[in-house]
């Protein structure tokens, strides 16, 4: 992980403070196991329902609601460079993989190291929140793919969604 870090390291760092989180920007994200996944930040969105082979592997939970983050980071993470980030997440198992970056199961460790490796080539400072799911709505419903309700929710947000790079879904077969 190390060598691919840092063979794109620019050699420019920024220290950030941290101890108010002054700065953050806001990503909420949503999987719905029988369904798909939702991620949402200051307008922006992706969503997609999950491909038939990913519903065939019978991926845990936790790898589900944890690539939401992964896709935000990598789709969006030019733009979150040298930001400060909170996940708000309602699964707890992806609060600690997020936060103590520890995982056991061997995909949900492919999409961690994916994860840290975008965070590091970017700068950005993370941590996770846990969020019950009944103050999730918004990414709620894009994981649901209930596209009248989210207008309703975020009337301004982006028309269309931002695709998602077909190698991460690779990542799920």
């Amino acid at each position: 992980m190390w060598i691919a870090f840092l063979r794109d390291f620019n050699g420019v760092t920024m220290l950030v403070e941290d101890a108010d989180w002054y700065w953050q920007i806001q990503i909420f994200s949503e999987a719905a196991g029988a369904h798909g996944f939702g991620v949402f930040w200051d307008g922006h969105l992706a969503a997609e329902v999950w491909p038939p082979a990913w519903k065939e592997a019978h991926h845990s939970i936790a790898f589900l609601e944890f690539f939401p983050l992964v896709v935000a980071l990598f789709i969006w993470g030019h733009t979150l460079a040298n930001r400060n980030v909170i996940f708000n997440v309602d699964n707890h198992t992806v609060v600690n993989l997020v936060n103590f970056q520890k995982a056991k199961d061997e995909k949900v460790l492919h999409l961690l190291r994916l994860f840290l490796l975008t965070y590091l080539k970017f700068n950005m400072m993370f941590k996770a929140r846990y969020v019950p799911g009944v103050n999730n709505d918004i990414a709620d419903t894009l994981s649901r793919s209930q596209w009248q309700r989210f207008r309703g929710l975020a009337p301004g947000a982006d028309v269309q969604k931002t695709p998602v790079p077909g190698a991460l879904w690779e990542m799920g077969m």
